[in-house]
């Protein structure tokens, strides 16, 4: 039947080198935290972020089955999206809100002090949350079940939603929370967004040594290793289209990368569309009839590879050489380095440079001598 073809396609997952390379970074910094709270995935719309996150999920609870530590009442990772604020500004209640229905705790009424009231299930075994509880009361509820139900990672996808703040300052307290609640309750929080998630992980050195940044880059045909693995994939995905005529994708590779902008989600999303448009007309194939209809225009193409090739620009700035130099001139370290000028009261201060400032002389009042001391009595020959 067409749905069940449909549906075969569109819940396909082909594991390509950019997915792979970034599912093992991510897989590894959750299994092996070493002191990391956040964890910061960044990339382009379209990317395959959301394939990520499906994979992780499984992998971590497949992790959770053969450790012979776990307990029946574990629930090893809970997956959420960040709440787009309705007034423009991030709200906490409403993020923690949603991480409690994600959670599902089914205990929740057992986490709950006696002072607070107003989480529930009803008869239909729904959780209901009442919007006369307070942020704090919400928090302290939300530490209790990540506490007890030991979670080993908590993703959060659109985390860009966080720096809808009205200042920096706010903003800074926003990562502080995250990471507040991620100690005090042992768990990683996976942060993913687009490329405006670039530089949270900077606002403060506390926040920047316990985080950990991964990128999640499309495909670039200019590099000889991304043509070809963007051919393998097309040469992939047209082996597992449903039709009874294989399709030929790969000869149209350069249009599937323009119309893409090299995002594996954005060919898929194509892709899902051309074969729905095919089932539908009884096509035994696929041809550009049926793709060329399902493409974004070139205005909306335009706009989203500017916002892309910034955020790749951030990235290849903050890689540079010359913030190592800086780091080292900083240190004093080498000779080739530019000397800094560091404050005098500063711990790394050389006595060389202490004493480029020389102490200036006191001078007393015009006709006053200095304080000396005068010779007493007369020395003679006789004395000796």
């Amino acid at each position: 039947p067409q749905a069940l073809r449909r549906r075969y396609f569109e819940t396909k997952v082909v594991v390509h080198q950019r997915l792979k390379d970034v599912y093992e970074a991510l897989l590894h910094a959750i299994r092996y935290p070493a002191g990391t709270s956040l964890i910061f995935v960044a990339g382009p719309t379209g990317v395959g972020k959301t394939t990520l996150i499906g994979r992780i999920v499984q992998q971590v609870i497949e992790d959770a089955k053969n450790d012979p530590m776990t307990t029946f009442g574990h629930i090893p990772v809970i997956a959420m999206e960040t709440p787009s604020p309705d007034s423009g500004t991030f709200s906490w209640k409403d993020y923690i809100t949603c991480a409690l229905i994600a959670l599902d705790e089914p205990m929740m009424a057992s986490k709950i002090t006696s002072n607070i009231r107003g989480i529930y299930r009803d008869d239909q075994g729904q959780l209901v949350i009442e919007r006369s509880l307070t942020t704090p009361d919400l928090r302290r509820v939300l530490e209790k079940c990540m506490h007890y139900r030991q979670l080993r990672a908590f993703i959060v996808d659109e985390a860009q939603h966080l720096k809808k703040m009205a200042s920096g300052r706010r903003l800074l307290d926003q990562m502080d929370t995250l990471k507040s609640l991620a100690n005090m309750t042992s768990t990683v929080h996976v942060l993913i967004g687009h490329y405006d998630l670039l530089g949270l992980m900077d606002l403060s050195a506390q926040l920047s040594r316990r985080s950990v940044e991964i990128h999640f880059p499309r495909y670039h045909l200019e590099l000889p290793e991304d043509l070809k693995e963007f051919k393998k994939l097309l040469r992939t995905f047209q082996r597992h289209l449903p039709l009874l005529k294989e399709p030929d994708l790969q000869s149209h590779y350069a249009y599937f990368y323009e119309r893409s902008l090299g995002c594996i989600g954005m060919l898929k999303t194509m892709l899902n569309k051309a074969l729905g448009t095919a089932l539908e007309q009884g096509e035994q194939t696929l041809t550009p009839k049926h793709w060329e209809h399902h493409t974004e225009p070139p205005s909306k193409l335009k706009a989203m590879v500017h916002e892309i090739v910034a955020g790749e620009q951030r990235l290849k700035e903050r890689g540079e050489d010359k913030h190592l130099q800086d780091l080292r001139a900083m240190l004093q370290l080498g000779e080739a380095s530019p000397k800094v000028r560091l404050a005098q009261d500063s711990p790394i201060a050389t006595t060389t440079q202490t004493e480029a400032f020389p102490k200036r002389r006191s001078v007393g009042r015009v006709g006053q001598r200095n304080p000396t001391r005068d010779a007493v009595g007369k020395e003679t020959d006789d004395a000796l």
